[in-house]
């Protein structure tokens, strides 16, 4: 979770959640696991995703017990309508 921070948007004000490391396949990964960022900035993210996991526990666990192939995809769209339909989400 530390490898994103909160951004807003300066016209719409709405708020995400972006990536700014680098991910292990990038050529840069190991420069980037040698520098220590220490911060507060991202409780908001784990907030969120504890908040997410808390309201949609039995969704996670019943998609978890079908053993559904695409799990991200169907809890993040389907599920909890967190995200556009279009997306594909890997990283959950």
């Amino acid at each position: 979770m530390n490898d994103y921070k909160l951004e807003e948007d300066p016209v719409t004000k709405e708020r995400t959640f972006k990536r700014f490391a680098p991910r292990k396949g990038d050529k840069i990964y190991q420069e980037f696991k040698k520098l220590y960022f220490y911060s507060d900035a991202y409780r908001p993210l784990k907030f969120a995703c504890e908040t997410i996991i808390e309201e949609y526990e039995d969704e996670i666990s019943s998609l978890i017990a079908q053993e559904t192939h695409y799990l991200a995809d169907k809890l993040c769209s389907e599920k909890s309508d967190l995200c556009e339909t279009s997306a594909n989400h890997t990283e959950l």
